[in-house]
Protein backbone atom coordinates (compact mmCIF):
# COMPACT_ATOMS: atom_id res chain seq x y z
CA UNK A 1 0.00 0.00 0.00
CA UNK A 2 2.93 2.48 1.29
CA UNK A 3 4.30 1.92 -2.74
CA UNK A 4 1.24 2.40 -4.43
CA UNK A 5 0.93 5.82 -2.42
CA UNK A 6 4.00 6.91 -2.86
CA UNK A 7 3.73 6.06 -6.60
CA UNK A 8 0.70 8.29 -6.62
CA UNK A 9 2.71 10.85 -4.99
CA UNK A 10 5.19 11.27 -7.63
CA UNK A 11 2.27 10.53 -10.28
CA UNK A 12 0.92 13.81 -8.74
CA UNK A 13 4.03 16.16 -8.28
CA UNK A 14 5.23 15.87 -12.20
CA UNK A 15 1.64 16.50 -13.33
CA UNK A 16 1.88 19.43 -11.39
CA UNK A 17 5.17 20.27 -12.95
CA UNK A 18 4.15 19.43 -16.47
CA UNK A 19 0.86 22.26 -15.35
CA UNK A 20 3.09 24.42 -14.39
CA UNK A 21 5.48 24.48 -17.42
CA UNK A 22 2.12 24.60 -19.43
CA UNK A 23 0.00 27.17 -17.66
CA UNK A 24 2.62 29.76 -15.80
CA UNK A 25 4.22 32.81 -17.49
CA UNK A 26 7.91 32.57 -19.28
CA UNK A 27 9.55 36.07 -19.18
CA UNK A 28 12.11 35.77 -22.12
CA UNK A 29 14.85 38.77 -22.01
CA UNK A 30 16.99 39.36 -25.07
CA UNK A 31 19.69 41.17 -24.82
CA UNK A 32 20.92 43.81 -27.56
CA UNK A 33 21.82 46.97 -28.29
CA UNK A 34 22.78 49.87 -31.24
CA UNK A 35 25.75 49.88 -32.92
CA UNK A 36 27.34 52.86 -31.27
CA UNK A 37 31.00 52.38 -31.72
CA UNK A 38 32.44 54.89 -34.52
CA UNK A 39 35.33 53.32 -37.36
CA UNK A 40 38.51 54.22 -36.95
CA UNK A 41 39.59 57.61 -38.10
CA UNK A 42 41.23 58.15 -41.78
CA UNK A 43 44.65 59.27 -42.48
CA UNK A 44 44.81 62.04 -45.50
CA UNK A 45 47.98 60.59 -47.62
CA UNK A 46 47.93 62.90 -50.04
CA UNK A 47 46.26 66.75 -51.52
CA UNK A 48 48.05 66.42 -55.25
CA UNK A 49 47.16 69.40 -57.67
CA UNK A 50 46.25 68.11 -60.98
CA UNK A 51 45.37 71.51 -63.32
CA UNK A 52 44.18 74.55 -62.30
CA UNK A 53 40.66 73.32 -61.33
CA UNK A 54 41.15 70.04 -60.07
CA UNK A 55 43.14 68.79 -56.60
CA UNK A 56 42.91 64.56 -56.41
CA UNK A 57 42.96 63.57 -52.72
CA UNK A 58 43.94 60.24 -51.26
CA UNK A 59 43.52 58.57 -47.54
CA UNK A 60 43.98 55.39 -45.50
CA UNK A 61 41.00 52.93 -44.95
CA UNK A 62 38.84 52.76 -41.97
CA UNK A 63 38.08 49.77 -39.75
CA UNK A 64 34.87 49.24 -37.94
CA UNK A 65 33.43 46.81 -35.83
CA UNK A 66 30.50 45.94 -38.22
CA UNK A 67 31.25 47.47 -42.12
CA UNK A 68 32.61 51.07 -43.25
CA UNK A 69 29.62 52.60 -45.18
CA UNK A 70 31.95 55.50 -46.78
CA UNK A 71 33.86 58.40 -46.48
CA UNK A 72 32.76 62.28 -45.98
CA UNK A 73 35.21 64.50 -47.85
CA UNK A 74 35.47 67.66 -46.59
CA UNK A 75 36.80 71.09 -48.07
CA UNK A 76 38.01 74.16 -46.27
CA UNK A 77 36.13 72.34 -42.84
CA UNK A 78 32.61 72.27 -45.54
CA UNK A 79 31.54 68.66 -47.25
CA UNK A 80 31.80 68.52 -50.75
CA UNK A 81 31.81 64.87 -51.30
CA UNK A 82 30.89 61.45 -49.77
CA UNK A 83 32.30 58.40 -51.59
CA UNK A 84 32.70 54.44 -50.68
CA UNK A 85 36.58 54.36 -52.13
CA UNK A 86 39.98 55.64 -50.46
CA UNK A 87 40.30 58.93 -53.01
CA UNK A 88 38.65 61.80 -54.48
CA UNK A 89 38.75 64.52 -57.34
CA UNK A 90 37.52 67.67 -56.36
CA UNK A 91 36.71 69.82 -59.75
CA UNK A 92 35.39 73.24 -60.39
CA UNK A 93 38.26 74.51 -58.34
CA UNK A 94 39.91 78.31 -58.89
CA UNK A 95 43.23 78.80 -60.17
CA UNK A 96 46.40 80.03 -57.99
CA UNK A 97 44.36 79.30 -54.66
CA UNK A 98 45.03 77.14 -52.09
CA UNK A 99 42.39 74.47 -50.36
CA UNK A 100 42.38 72.37 -47.24
CA UNK A 101 41.27 68.89 -47.15
CA UNK A 102 40.12 66.23 -44.31
CA UNK A 103 37.84 63.44 -44.11
CA UNK A 104 35.63 61.73 -41.59
CA UNK A 105 34.94 57.91 -41.99
CA UNK A 106 31.05 57.07 -41.30
CA UNK A 107 29.50 52.73 -40.86
CA UNK A 108 25.78 51.87 -41.35
CA UNK A 109 24.02 53.48 -38.17
CA UNK A 110 25.79 56.97 -39.34
CA UNK A 111 28.63 57.12 -36.57
CA UNK A 112 31.28 59.08 -37.93
CA UNK A 113 34.73 59.09 -37.07
CA UNK A 114 36.89 61.52 -36.10
CA UNK A 115 38.46 64.04 -38.00
CA UNK A 116 41.56 63.34 -40.22
CA UNK A 117 44.38 65.20 -40.27
CA UNK A 118 44.35 68.34 -42.89
CA UNK A 119 46.50 68.30 -45.82
CA UNK A 120 46.48 71.80 -48.19
CA UNK A 121 47.28 71.95 -51.90
CA UNK A 122 47.65 75.01 -54.10
CA UNK A 123 46.28 74.95 -57.96
CA UNK A 124 48.27 76.43 -60.40
CA UNK A 125 48.39 79.45 -62.32
CA UNK A 126 46.73 79.35 -65.81
CA UNK A 127 49.67 79.32 -68.34
CA UNK A 128 50.32 81.78 -69.94
CA UNK A 129 50.34 81.42 -74.23
CA UNK A 130 54.07 81.06 -75.49
CA UNK A 131 55.24 83.70 -77.26
CA UNK A 132 57.63 83.79 -80.07
CA UNK A 133 61.23 83.32 -80.23
CA UNK A 134 63.85 86.56 -81.65
CA UNK A 135 64.56 83.55 -84.66
CA UNK A 136 61.03 83.76 -84.84
CA UNK A 137 59.77 80.36 -83.63
CA UNK A 138 57.65 79.31 -80.87
CA UNK A 139 58.68 77.43 -77.74
CA UNK A 140 57.03 74.00 -77.59
CA UNK A 141 55.50 72.35 -74.73
CA UNK A 142 55.43 68.06 -74.54
CA UNK A 143 52.47 66.73 -76.03
CA UNK A 144 50.00 63.75 -74.43
CA UNK A 145 51.23 60.53 -74.96
CA UNK A 146 49.88 56.80 -74.89
CA UNK A 147 51.85 54.80 -72.09
CA UNK A 148 49.60 51.96 -72.11
CA UNK A 149 45.96 50.14 -73.51
CA UNK A 150 45.16 47.34 -72.26
CA UNK A 151 41.31 45.85 -73.94
CA UNK A 152 39.98 42.99 -72.11
CA UNK A 153 37.05 41.56 -74.05
CA UNK A 154 34.07 39.94 -72.56
CA UNK A 155 31.15 38.68 -73.86
CA UNK A 156 28.69 41.42 -73.58
CA UNK A 157 30.94 44.08 -72.13
CA UNK A 158 34.49 44.76 -72.74
CA UNK A 159 36.61 46.92 -70.43
CA UNK A 160 39.62 49.07 -71.45
CA UNK A 161 42.13 49.96 -69.62
CA UNK A 162 44.43 53.83 -70.58
CA UNK A 163 47.71 54.79 -69.24
CA UNK A 164 49.05 58.09 -70.45
CA UNK A 165 52.58 59.87 -69.26
CA UNK A 166 50.39 63.19 -68.03
CA UNK A 167 46.58 63.91 -66.37
CA UNK A 168 44.32 63.68 -69.45
CA UNK A 169 40.21 63.76 -69.82
CA UNK A 170 39.74 60.60 -72.08
CA UNK A 171 36.77 60.38 -74.69
CA UNK A 172 36.21 56.98 -75.80
CA UNK A 173 34.04 56.35 -78.83
CA UNK A 174 32.95 53.24 -80.76
CA UNK A 175 31.04 50.92 -83.43
CA UNK A 176 30.93 48.36 -86.16
CA UNK A 177 32.43 50.92 -88.48
CA UNK A 178 35.17 53.37 -88.28
CA UNK A 179 32.17 56.38 -88.01
CA UNK A 180 31.77 54.55 -84.25
CA UNK A 181 28.28 55.31 -84.49
CA UNK A 182 27.75 52.87 -81.51
CA UNK A 183 28.28 55.94 -78.95
CA UNK A 184 31.25 57.40 -76.57
CA UNK A 185 31.95 57.89 -73.06
CA UNK A 186 33.84 60.48 -71.51
CA UNK A 187 35.12 61.54 -68.16
CA UNK A 188 35.53 64.71 -66.38
CA UNK A 189 38.19 64.90 -64.46
CA UNK A 190 42.52 64.68 -65.21
CA UNK A 191 44.28 61.53 -64.78
CA UNK A 192 46.99 59.39 -65.70
CA UNK A 193 45.20 56.24 -65.40
CA UNK A 194 41.42 55.59 -67.08
CA UNK A 195 39.42 52.33 -66.81
CA UNK A 196 36.22 51.84 -68.59
CA UNK A 197 33.62 49.47 -69.43
CA UNK A 198 31.54 49.26 -72.16
CA UNK A 199 28.11 47.46 -72.76
CA UNK A 200 25.20 46.00 -74.66
CA UNK A 201 27.68 44.36 -76.88
CA UNK A 202 27.17 41.66 -78.99
CA UNK A 203 29.16 37.95 -78.54
CA UNK A 204 31.24 37.30 -80.97
CA UNK A 205 31.73 40.35 -82.83
CA UNK A 206 34.04 43.06 -84.19
CA UNK A 207 34.20 46.48 -82.54
CA UNK A 208 36.06 49.81 -83.84
CA UNK A 209 37.41 52.13 -81.51
CA UNK A 210 39.19 55.47 -80.81
CA UNK A 211 40.59 56.63 -77.79
CA UNK A 212 41.20 60.77 -77.48
CA UNK A 213 42.59 62.33 -74.65
CA UNK A 214 42.78 66.35 -73.72
CA UNK A 215 45.75 67.66 -72.58
CA UNK A 216 45.44 70.52 -69.80
CA UNK A 217 45.27 73.05 -71.68
CA UNK A 218 42.37 71.30 -74.04
CA UNK A 219 44.13 70.00 -76.71
CA UNK A 220 43.08 66.66 -77.98
CA UNK A 221 45.40 64.01 -79.12
CA UNK A 222 44.31 60.52 -80.90
CA UNK A 223 46.04 58.40 -79.02
CA UNK A 224 44.67 55.06 -80.40
CA UNK A 225 42.53 53.65 -83.46
CA UNK A 226 42.01 49.95 -83.23
CA UNK A 227 39.24 46.77 -82.93
CA UNK A 228 38.64 44.12 -80.81
CA UNK A 229 36.47 41.37 -81.01
CA UNK A 230 33.95 39.98 -78.36
CA UNK A 231 34.00 36.48 -76.84
CA UNK A 232 31.40 34.21 -77.90
CA UNK A 233 29.02 32.40 -75.33
CA UNK A 234 25.68 30.47 -74.94
CA UNK A 235 24.85 31.87 -71.76
CA UNK A 236 22.02 34.40 -72.84
CA UNK A 237 20.00 34.44 -69.44
CA UNK A 238 19.65 37.17 -67.63
CA UNK A 239 20.17 37.01 -63.46
CA UNK A 240 17.84 37.44 -61.19
CA UNK A 241 17.19 41.37 -60.07
CA UNK A 242 18.18 42.29 -56.11
CA UNK A 243 15.11 41.71 -53.72
CA UNK A 244 13.56 44.47 -51.73
CA UNK A 245 15.38 47.25 -53.31
CA UNK A 246 14.60 49.95 -50.92
CA UNK A 247 15.32 54.09 -51.34
CA UNK A 248 14.80 55.55 -47.29
CA UNK A 249 15.97 59.43 -46.45
CA UNK A 250 17.85 60.65 -44.70
CA UNK A 251 17.37 64.41 -45.07
CA UNK A 252 18.61 65.42 -48.15
CA UNK A 253 20.71 62.18 -48.22
CA UNK A 254 19.12 58.48 -49.57
CA UNK A 255 20.01 55.54 -48.11
CA UNK A 256 20.00 53.05 -51.08
CA UNK A 257 19.65 49.38 -49.59
CA UNK A 258 18.95 46.06 -51.34
CA UNK A 259 19.64 41.93 -50.48
CA UNK A 260 21.53 40.09 -52.86
CA UNK A 261 20.08 36.74 -54.43
CA UNK A 262 21.48 33.83 -52.41
CA UNK A 263 23.11 31.58 -54.68
CA UNK A 264 23.10 33.33 -57.93
CA UNK A 265 26.67 34.09 -59.81
CA UNK A 266 26.61 37.63 -60.73
CA UNK A 267 29.79 39.87 -61.17
CA UNK A 268 28.44 43.46 -59.74
CA UNK A 269 25.83 45.25 -59.22
CA UNK A 270 25.61 48.81 -60.81
CA UNK A 271 22.48 51.13 -59.41
CA UNK A 272 21.71 54.18 -62.26
CA UNK A 273 19.82 57.44 -60.83
CA UNK A 274 17.50 59.68 -63.12
CA UNK A 275 14.97 62.67 -62.17
CA UNK A 276 12.85 61.87 -65.49
CA UNK A 277 11.91 58.50 -64.99
CA UNK A 278 13.19 55.02 -63.80
CA UNK A 279 16.61 53.88 -65.90
CA UNK A 280 15.85 51.43 -68.06
CA UNK A 281 19.25 50.05 -69.28
CA UNK A 282 22.76 50.43 -67.69
CA UNK A 283 23.20 54.27 -69.29
CA UNK A 284 20.08 55.51 -68.63
CA UNK A 285 21.09 58.34 -66.03
CA UNK A 286 24.29 58.95 -63.98
CA UNK A 287 25.83 55.87 -62.19
CA UNK A 288 25.33 56.67 -58.39
CA UNK A 289 27.13 52.72 -57.65
CA UNK A 290 28.63 49.59 -58.75
CA UNK A 291 29.94 46.94 -56.74
CA UNK A 292 29.25 44.07 -54.61
CA UNK A 293 27.93 45.43 -51.59
CA UNK A 294 24.21 45.64 -50.54
CA UNK A 295 23.83 49.85 -49.77
CA UNK A 296 24.71 53.22 -50.54
CA UNK A 297 23.97 57.09 -49.32
CA UNK A 298 23.45 59.23 -52.43
CA UNK A 299 24.04 62.36 -51.10
CA UNK A 300 22.53 65.78 -51.28
CA UNK A 301 20.50 64.61 -53.96
CA UNK A 302 16.84 65.94 -52.61
CA UNK A 303 18.53 69.17 -53.00
CA UNK A 304 18.84 69.00 -56.07
CA UNK A 305 15.56 66.89 -57.49
CA UNK A 306 12.50 65.69 -56.64
CA UNK A 307 11.57 63.08 -57.57
CA UNK A 308 14.20 60.34 -57.76
CA UNK A 309 14.12 57.89 -59.58
CA UNK A 310 16.57 54.65 -59.47
CA UNK A 311 17.00 51.23 -61.20
CA UNK A 312 18.71 48.49 -59.51
CA UNK A 313 20.44 46.01 -62.12
CA UNK A 314 22.33 42.49 -61.81
CA UNK A 315 25.40 41.82 -64.21
CA UNK A 316 26.67 38.23 -64.42
CA UNK A 317 30.00 37.24 -65.73
CA UNK A 318 28.64 36.82 -69.20
CA UNK A 319 27.11 40.44 -69.24
CA UNK A 320 23.54 39.72 -69.16
CA UNK A 321 21.81 42.20 -67.17
CA UNK A 322 18.93 41.58 -65.11
CA UNK A 323 15.73 43.40 -66.16
CA UNK A 324 15.95 45.75 -62.72
CA UNK A 325 14.36 46.39 -59.48
CA UNK A 326 13.21 49.90 -59.00
CA UNK A 327 12.62 52.13 -56.29
CA UNK A 328 11.21 55.93 -55.92
CA UNK A 329 11.57 59.07 -53.63
CA UNK A 330 10.64 62.59 -53.38
CA UNK A 331 10.21 65.60 -51.35
CA UNK A 332 7.37 67.45 -50.28
CA UNK A 333 7.23 71.06 -50.44
CA UNK A 334 7.48 71.55 -47.49
CA UNK A 335 10.99 69.58 -46.88
CA UNK A 336 9.29 66.51 -45.70
CA UNK A 337 10.57 63.51 -47.39
CA UNK A 338 7.73 60.85 -48.86
CA UNK A 339 8.02 57.86 -50.78
CA UNK A 340 6.34 56.98 -54.65
CA UNK A 341 3.04 55.41 -54.12
CA UNK A 342 0.77 54.75 -56.86
CA UNK A 343 -1.14 57.53 -58.31
CA UNK A 344 2.20 59.85 -58.67
CA UNK A 345 3.48 57.97 -61.49
CA UNK A 346 5.62 55.46 -59.40
CA UNK A 347 4.90 51.68 -58.66
CA UNK A 348 2.74 50.95 -55.13
CA UNK A 349 -0.30 48.99 -54.41
CA UNK A 350 -3.69 50.64 -53.28
CA UNK A 351 -4.53 50.23 -49.59
CA UNK A 352 -8.16 49.36 -50.37
CA UNK A 353 -8.62 45.93 -51.67
CA UNK A 354 -9.66 45.11 -55.18
CA UNK A 355 -10.92 42.22 -56.84
CA UNK A 356 -8.60 40.33 -59.38
CA UNK A 357 -8.26 41.26 -62.91
CA UNK A 358 -7.26 43.72 -65.81
CA UNK A 359 -8.14 47.22 -64.58
CA UNK A 360 -8.04 49.81 -67.75
CA UNK A 361 -6.86 53.25 -67.61
CA UNK A 362 -8.57 56.66 -68.14
CA UNK A 363 -7.07 57.28 -71.24
CA UNK A 364 -6.03 54.57 -73.45
CA UNK A 365 -4.67 55.32 -76.70
CA UNK A 366 -6.53 53.93 -79.95
CA UNK A 367 -5.45 50.99 -81.28
CA UNK A 368 -3.58 50.30 -78.50
CA UNK A 369 -3.66 46.03 -77.97
CA UNK A 370 -3.29 45.07 -74.86
CA UNK A 371 -2.48 41.53 -73.19
CA UNK A 372 -4.79 38.73 -72.19
CA UNK A 373 -4.96 37.59 -68.75
CA UNK A 374 -3.75 34.20 -70.19
CA UNK A 375 -0.77 36.00 -71.75
CA UNK A 376 0.81 36.95 -68.82
CA UNK A 377 2.62 34.15 -67.23
CA UNK A 378 4.71 32.89 -64.36
CA UNK A 379 7.24 30.42 -65.33
CA UNK A 380 8.89 28.51 -62.36
CA UNK A 381 11.23 25.40 -63.10
CA UNK A 382 8.83 23.25 -65.28
CA UNK A 383 5.89 24.74 -64.07
CA UNK A 384 3.79 27.49 -66.12
CA UNK A 385 1.01 29.24 -64.74
CA UNK A 386 -1.18 32.22 -66.09
CA UNK A 387 -3.47 35.60 -64.75
CA UNK A 388 -5.90 33.95 -65.89
CA UNK A 389 -5.90 30.30 -63.81
CA UNK A 390 -7.97 30.51 -60.69
CA UNK A 391 -4.81 29.90 -57.73
CA UNK A 392 -1.67 30.53 -58.32
CA UNK A 393 0.92 29.10 -56.33
CA UNK A 394 5.18 30.00 -56.01
CA UNK A 395 7.58 28.52 -54.56
CA UNK A 396 9.15 31.28 -52.72
CA UNK A 397 12.30 29.16 -51.81
CA UNK A 398 12.92 29.08 -55.99
CA UNK A 399 13.54 32.09 -58.48
CA UNK A 400 10.25 32.44 -60.96
CA UNK A 401 10.15 34.85 -64.23
CA UNK A 402 7.26 36.40 -64.96
CA UNK A 403 6.35 37.17 -68.68
CA UNK A 404 4.21 38.90 -71.27
CA UNK A 405 4.90 37.79 -75.19
CA UNK A 406 5.84 40.97 -77.32
CA UNK A 407 3.35 40.22 -79.93
CA UNK A 408 0.84 40.84 -77.10
CA UNK A 409 1.69 44.56 -76.10
CA UNK A 410 1.36 47.58 -78.63
CA UNK A 411 4.65 49.12 -79.49
CA UNK A 412 3.43 52.26 -78.00
CA UNK A 413 3.59 51.47 -74.63
CA UNK A 414 6.39 52.28 -72.70
CA UNK A 415 7.33 50.86 -69.35
CA UNK A 416 5.99 47.36 -67.56
CA UNK A 417 6.45 47.24 -64.02
CA UNK A 418 5.20 44.44 -61.42
CA UNK A 419 4.78 44.97 -57.98
CA UNK A 420 4.30 42.12 -55.13
CA UNK A 421 3.45 43.28 -51.56
CA UNK A 422 4.62 41.54 -48.46
CA UNK A 423 2.15 38.95 -46.99
CA UNK A 424 2.79 39.89 -43.07
CA UNK A 425 2.67 43.73 -44.55
CA UNK A 426 1.01 45.48 -47.16
CA UNK A 427 2.62 48.38 -46.83
CA UNK A 428 6.27 46.89 -47.93
CA UNK A 429 6.28 46.53 -51.62
CA UNK A 430 8.90 45.14 -53.95
CA UNK A 431 9.03 46.50 -57.78
CA UNK A 432 11.21 45.25 -60.76
CA UNK A 433 10.88 46.22 -64.32
CA UNK A 434 10.10 44.00 -67.34
CA UNK A 435 12.52 44.09 -70.26
CA UNK A 436 12.46 43.02 -73.49
CA UNK A 437 14.91 39.53 -73.50
CA UNK A 438 17.61 38.82 -76.19
CA UNK A 439 15.50 36.99 -78.67
CA UNK A 440 12.92 39.98 -78.71
CA UNK A 441 10.17 37.43 -78.00
CA UNK A 442 8.77 39.18 -74.45
CA UNK A 443 9.05 41.07 -71.64
CA UNK A 444 10.51 39.65 -68.58
CA UNK A 445 11.86 39.91 -65.18
CA UNK A 446 13.84 37.07 -63.59
CA UNK A 447 12.39 37.32 -59.49
CA UNK A 448 14.84 35.84 -56.71
CA UNK A 449 14.07 33.46 -54.15
CA UNK A 450 11.53 36.04 -52.25
CA UNK A 451 11.41 34.25 -49.04
CA UNK A 452 7.72 35.00 -48.75
CA UNK A 453 4.85 33.04 -47.07
CA UNK A 454 1.74 33.50 -47.25
CA UNK A 455 -1.14 35.74 -49.70
CA UNK A 456 0.54 38.36 -51.72
CA UNK A 457 -0.98 40.43 -54.20
CA UNK A 458 0.82 41.19 -57.35
CA UNK A 459 -0.11 44.15 -59.71
CA UNK A 460 1.70 44.77 -63.25
CA UNK A 461 1.10 48.47 -64.52
CA UNK A 462 1.48 49.39 -68.08
CA UNK A 463 2.27 52.81 -69.32
CA UNK A 464 2.91 54.70 -72.40
CA UNK A 465 5.13 57.21 -73.65
CA UNK A 466 3.26 60.00 -71.63
CA UNK A 467 3.98 58.05 -68.14
CA UNK A 468 0.08 57.52 -68.14
CA UNK A 469 -0.72 54.13 -66.84
CA UNK A 470 -2.77 52.57 -69.91
CA UNK A 471 -3.59 49.15 -67.66
CA UNK A 472 -3.29 47.42 -64.66
CA UNK A 473 -3.09 43.98 -63.98
CA UNK A 474 -4.02 42.20 -60.37
CA UNK A 475 -3.28 38.89 -58.93
CA UNK A 476 -3.53 37.30 -55.68
CA UNK A 477 -0.65 34.97 -55.49
CA UNK A 478 0.41 32.11 -52.82
CA UNK A 479 3.94 32.04 -51.88
CA UNK A 480 4.25 29.00 -50.37
CA UNK A 481 7.25 28.17 -48.37
CA UNK A 482 8.86 24.48 -47.80
CA UNK A 483 9.69 23.66 -44.67
CA UNK A 484 13.33 22.73 -44.08
CA UNK A 485 14.78 21.57 -40.39
CA UNK A 486 18.19 22.07 -41.25
CA UNK A 487 17.36 25.78 -41.99
CA UNK A 488 14.14 26.79 -39.93
CA UNK A 489 15.19 29.05 -36.97
CA UNK A 490 14.02 28.36 -33.28
CA UNK A 491 12.80 30.83 -30.82
CA UNK A 492 12.44 30.42 -27.46
CA UNK A 493 8.61 31.58 -28.00
CA UNK A 494 7.96 28.66 -29.89
CA UNK A 495 9.38 26.01 -28.00
CA UNK A 496 7.55 27.27 -24.96
CA UNK A 497 4.31 27.08 -27.65
CA UNK A 498 5.35 23.48 -28.12
CA UNK A 499 5.92 23.33 -24.60
CA UNK A 500 2.60 24.41 -23.56
CA UNK A 501 0.23 22.64 -26.65
CA UNK A 502 2.36 19.00 -26.09
CA UNK A 503 3.21 18.87 -22.46
CA UNK A 504 0.56 16.86 -21.18
CA UNK A 505 1.01 14.02 -23.85
CA UNK A 506 4.74 14.47 -23.10
CA UNK A 507 4.22 13.49 -19.74
CA UNK A 508 2.05 10.04 -20.21
CA UNK A 509 5.04 7.94 -21.15
CA UNK A 510 7.10 9.24 -18.01
CA UNK A 511 4.12 8.50 -15.77
CA UNK A 512 3.70 5.20 -17.03
CA UNK A 513 7.12 4.57 -16.49
CA UNK A 514 7.04 4.91 -12.72
CA UNK A 515 4.07 3.03 -12.56
CA UNK A 516 5.78 -0.06 -14.23
CA UNK A 517 8.64 0.45 -12.02
CA UNK A 518 6.63 0.57 -8.58
CA UNK A 519 5.24 -2.13 -9.91
CA UNK A 520 7.98 -5.13 -10.77
CA UNK A 521 9.35 -3.38 -7.15
CA UNK A 522 6.58 -4.60 -5.64
CA UNK A 523 6.82 -8.02 -7.18
CA UNK A 524 10.38 -8.01 -6.37
CA UNK A 525 9.51 -8.08 -2.71
CA UNK A 526 6.48 -10.51 -3.13
CA UNK A 527 8.90 -12.78 -4.19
Amino acid sequence: MRAYLTAFLLCTLVTSTVSAATTSTFNIRVFGAADIVAPTTPTLLSATPITTDQIDVTWSGSTDNFVVSGYVVFRGGVAVATTTLTNYSDLGLSASTTYSYSVRAFDPSFNYSSSSNVLTATTPAVPIAPTPTAGGTQSTFLGLELDKLTVVPGIKTSTFYIKTTRPARFEMRWGRTTSYELGYTVNDKFTSSYETVLTNLEPGTQYEYEVVGYSVSGKAYVLERGHFTTLRSQDVSPPANVNRFRAIANGIDVKLTWEVPAGEGYQYIRVVRNHLGYPTSLQDGAVVYQGVGQSFVDSDILNQYSPVYYTAFVVDAAGNVSSGAIAKIYATDDGKITSGTKGDGGPGVSATTSPDGFIPGKNIPIGTHMPDSSEVFLIQENTKQTFADQNITIDSHFPFTLSIPKSAVSDNLKTIIVTFTDPTDSRLTSSFLLRINKDRSAYEAVIAPLDLDGVSRLTIDIYDYDAAVVGTFQKTINFKGVFHISSMPIFPDRILFELKRWGPLAALPILFGILIFFYRRRQHHQS
